[in-house]
């Protein structure tokens, strides 16, 4: 990993990313044909950018929420997530709501977090007891995927022992419940490599790919990567920008070069981007006009997480910076403020 300063590329005057209105914005979307891209070694097709519950919850209204997810679905996107611990459950119920009528057309995920939440107890039969609340609140009888939620510290154990994690996955496929199976982290790619190893064959991993370098994404992309590869695991990027709390780097990107950025690895079958507006979908499709970049082009992306670094600390998560910075606004009123 390069620890030199962090160098970006600038934009183009014929970037998607200069597009001043809400109109230009919506107009250049309605144009693009919304590549898809294999799903590990399944045959689904996942639309390359996703919706995150999370996000989705942060705009306000059913309404707002609805009007986002049916823009997305008209713009080609076919793939949602959530998790069961979002905003209490509401994020779930929001989508769940928004999503009425659609379930045959999306690739719909969540995840369940008993083995790090007081909520339910730390065994299968808790995370099943998760299961039952996300269907009911998404308002389906069945997941595409399921996955465990943030995993760090021991929790490769917590998905191998008895009444673990992968004994609630392989009951919830025997009752067709979920379809695929999966798990997700933020901040530690050693305990990726324990869970992929310790054998069980894995669907699907959600973890950072980021322009920014977020959230030790560059170990990820060069540790875990090639490890999904290997294994025919699905990756599915997160925390472009850095997070849904944002951070102060910001200013240095936009939608497009993390959409080409995370795009770039051809094992990324989608990039989740956190829309809280409507106009942030139609600028996140616009943003896949541009081909994903080269591996030379993604190399310019330098991050510089030596100890001491001013970039270290909004670079993890639960950090000051990451904490904090959700009433950045840039100068120029960029349009990255609020996809994650």
């Amino acid at each position: 990993m390069s620890v030199s300063r962090r160098q970006f590329l600038k934009l183009s005057a014929g970037s998607a990313a200069v597009l001043q209105s809400n109109s230009a914005w919506a107009h250049a979307a309605e144009k693009v044909v919304l590549p898809k891209r294999q799903f590990g070694r399944h045959n689904d097709k996942l639309s390359v950018v996703g919706i995150g519950g999370h996000t989705l919850y942060m705009s306000g209204s059913q309404k707002e929420a609805n009007s986002i997810a049916h823009r997305a679905l008209d713009l080609g996107i076919n793939f949602f997530e959530n998790a069961w611990t979002y905003h209490k459950g509401e994020a779930e119920s929001y989508m769940g709501e928004a999503l009425k009528g659609h379930r045959d057309s999306i690739f719909l995920m969540s995840k369940f977090c008993n083995f790090r939440s007081n909520n339910y107890t730390s065994d299968a039969a808790g995370a099943m007891k998760m299961l039952e609340d996300s269907l009911r609140r998404l308002q389906t009888d069945y997941l595409d995927l399921w996955m465990m939620h943030n995993v760090c510290d021991n929790d490769a154990n917590d998905a191998y022992r008895k009444e673990g994690a992968i004994e609630a996955l392989e009951l919830a496929k025997q009752q067709g419940k979920i379809r695929y199976a999966g798990f997700t982290g933020h901040t530690d790619p050693k305990v990726h490599r324990d869970i992929i190893e310790g054998g069980y064959k894995w669907d699907a991993t959600l973890m950072p790919v980021s322009i920014v370098g977020a959230l030790k994404s560059r170990a990820f992309e060069s540790e875990t990567m090639p490890l999904c590869e290997q294994h025919e695991i699905a990756v599915l990027g997160m925390k472009g920008f850095g997070g849904s709390r944002r951070t102060h780097l910001h200013e240095k990107t936009n939608v497009q070069e993390v959409l080409q950025y995370a795009l770039s690895y051809p094992q990324v079958c989608c990039h989740v981007v956190g829309v809280d507006k409507l106009e942030y979908v139609d600028q996140a499709v616009a943003g896949c006009v541009a081909p994903p970049f080269s591996a030379p082009q993604r190399a310019k992306y330098a991050v510089n997480d030596a100890e001491g670094s001013p970039d270290l600390a909004a670079l993890q998560h639960g950090a000051g910076y990451y904490e904090s910075s959700c009433s950045f606004r840039h100068k120029r009123d960029v349009q990255d403020q609020h996809l994650a």
